[in-house]
């Protein structure tokens, strides 16, 4: 029950967030995408008891059902996976924003404050993607063709994350230039966005996220 009443309470913040970036900069693109994608992580336990279960569905995805069932609606550590995405959002909210401003300035190593988040995201989901292999191969009868494949990268759950994680750094850092762009075309001035982006900026977040996947490893090696 904690863990769930901690999914919405995340889930509020996040929508109060939205709201407060969308009456500052008047722009769907400093709200939308984020809380879109923030509540459908954190109301996942929800949304798959709701969804018409398949009756004969194919193995893989009877193997991918189990594996969902496993890792988000019967597990109340699901919100340790997706906390740190939704404080990334939380901390640009405009009264306390990392991401721009003088607490962006605030530096250690080359990193600022945005590196946590960043870090701590890269963490949960390389360790997310290492338990969803490895459930979804325990799931996944031997005789499948893919029972090999499947096990494969079972056995290697750190390769595995790290390339999700690499997959994912991709697609975030070019949405977030794409964006950028975009809400600059608009304002025609830095300081008026809340998107920011630089090219130091973006090698900072791929080292954040090259350490939170490096945590994750050790972590996962620690409790082997």
């Amino acid at each position: 029950m904690l863990a769930q009443l901690s999914r919405y309470g995340l889930c509020a913040a996040v929508a109060l967030a939205g709201v407060a970036n969308q009456r500052r900069y008047r722009m769907a693109t400093t709200w939308l995408p984020h809380v879109a994608m923030n509540s459908f992580a954190l109301l996942l336990p929800e949304l798959l008891r709701i969804v018409p279960r398949p009756r004969r569905p194919h193995e893989l995805v009877a193997a991918g059902l189990a594996t969902l069932d496993a890792l988000v609606c019967e597990n109340p550590r699901y919100i340790g996976y997706i906390a740190p995405l939704s404080a990334g959002y939380l901390l640009s909210h405009p009264d306390f924003n990392i991401y721009k401003g003088a607490w962006a300035e605030l530096k250690l190593a080359g990193l600022g404050l945005d590196a946590v988040p960043h870090g701590a995201t890269a963490f949960a989901l390389a360790t997310l993607s290492g338990d969803t292999i490895e459930q979804f191969a325990q799931q996944l009868p031997a005789g499948s063709p893919s029972s090999e494949l499947v096990a494969w990268w079972a056995k290697r759950p750190v390769l595995f994350g790290a390339v999700v994680v690499a997959l994912a750094t991709l697609a975030w850092e070019a949405g977030e230039y794409r964006i950028h762009l975009h809400e600059l075309a608009q304002r025609g001035d830095a300081s008026q966005i809340n998107m920011q982006w630089s090219a130091a900026d973006t090698v900072a977040d791929l080292a954040a996220n090259a350490l939170g996947c490096g945590a994750a490893a050790v972590w996962r090696q620690a409790r082997a």
